[in-house]
């Protein structure tokens, strides 16, 4: 057999005991920290399509545009034509339903709206009926009655926004429905 007799000068001019050098630190850190950049910055998108998004709210919102539209203020023969005193009577919001008023397809009146629009407690809605940016009112028993319904939409939260073209009382009026 035949013994090595390395000694410790020759086995480092052969590079056999290398020490970390400065640039090796310097790339290795600047791949651990882009690394660490990248996580934070894109991992949070990655679980976006499994975190709730404002897709309910769009189909709430048209939904319940396409109900009013066409079932609730309408004759459902003749869809976005609103009669004028199922309209006064759904908004007057007393909670007496139709309150007696023939042709009416409601039972329940915008003093609870979720329930009249059939959505749950966890969507806020907003419903209004406008004429060139201001909110319609209409009086066919005498009393003015203006055409909106549920809380302010909020200026600091995603809100939803459907529109029908309405005929209200001959005139063409904007049925907006926003969700949030």
């Amino acid at each position: 057999m035949h013994a090595r007799t390395d000694t410790p000068n020759e086995n480092a001019a052969r590079g056999g005991t290398r020490g970390q050098t400065s640039v090796d630190f310097v790339v290795g850190m600047s791949v651990f920290l882009l690394t660490v950049v990248f996580v934070v910055a894109f991992l949070p998108g990655v679980f976006d399509p499994f975190t709730a998004s404002g897709e309910g709210d769009v189909l709430a919102a048209d939904r319940t545009a396409t109900l009013l539209a066409e079932q609730l203020l309408a004759d459902p023969s003749s869809p976005s034509v609103f009669d004028s005193a199922c309209t006064a009577e759904f908004f007057d919001a007393a909670g007496d339903g139709a309150g007696g008023v023939a042709g009416c397809q409601f039972t329940t009146d915008a003093a609870d709206l979720s329930a009249a629009l059939g959505v749950g407690p966890a969507v806020a809605v907003n419903v209004t009926v406008e004429e060139n940016g201001t909110v319609r009112s209409v009086s066919p028993g005498g009393t003015s009655v203006s055409l909106d319904a549920g809380p302010t939409p909020p200026e600091s939260e995603s809100v939803v926004v459907s529109r029908r073209v309405v005929l209200l009382g001959g005139e063409q009026s904007d049925l907006y429905v926003r969700v949030w």
